[in-house]
């Protein structure tokens, strides 16, 4: 071999290791994907879900169903709400509702001793949640006696957490009051 072909020789090397290295992540990316597309992430109703709670931030967790549940019916799920790595104690609020194309299906829960429902549809914590506590939320979910769904399609339920500092002005803030109740 000439010393002149020598920079070619190292070039095509260079480029068929590359080549190989892209090959190899490409195969595995496409692997996890793949595996990620078939794994779960829906939850579905009457799955137990702990909700972790940030300072001063909404929380989401959402729930599928089909429409074949009944007006009325009363649906087992535990909903916990954690309130983790936090510095100051939290109020709390609670709100499910199901979006459709028309309007919104506001539910309704059997809760715990520990929540109140207010007239604006929220259910209100009574006392502060500590930090790294735990507290349950639901047992049962009660779909409202004048739901109408089509037993064809899917549904998804939204739970929203809202929590504020319990430094601020809470009552004022959620214009919520125990006359409220």
């Amino acid at each position: 071999m000439k010393k002149s072909s020598y920079p070619w020789f190292f070039t095509v090397v260079v480029l068929a290791v590359l080549l190989v290295i892209i090959f190899v992540l490409g195969y595995t990316g496409y692997f996890f994907s793949l595996s990620y597309l078939k794994s779960n992430t829906d939850l579905t109703l009457g799955d137990s879900i702990l909700i972790n709670v940030v300072p001063n931030e909404t929380s989401v967790a959402s729930f599928t169903f089909d429409g074949s549940i009944l007006p009325g019916e009363k649906l087992e799920q535990v909903i916990q709400i954690k309130a983790s790595e936090l510095e100051k104690d939290l109020r709390i609020r609670v709100k499910a509702e199901v979006f459709t194309n028309d309007s919104s299906i506001k539910f309704d829960f059997v809760t715990t001793d520990d929540f109140v429902k207010g007239n604006d549809d929220y259910f209100y914590l009574t006392n502060a949640l500590s930090a790294g506590n735990k507290i349950t939320f639901s047992k049962y979910i009660v779909v409202p006696k004048d739901a109408v769904f089509d037993s064809g399609e899917k549904y998804v339920l939204t739970i929203v957490v809202e929590n504020l500092d319990t430094s601020l002005d809470v009552d004022n803030i959620w214009q919520f009051n125990e006359e409220n109740i």
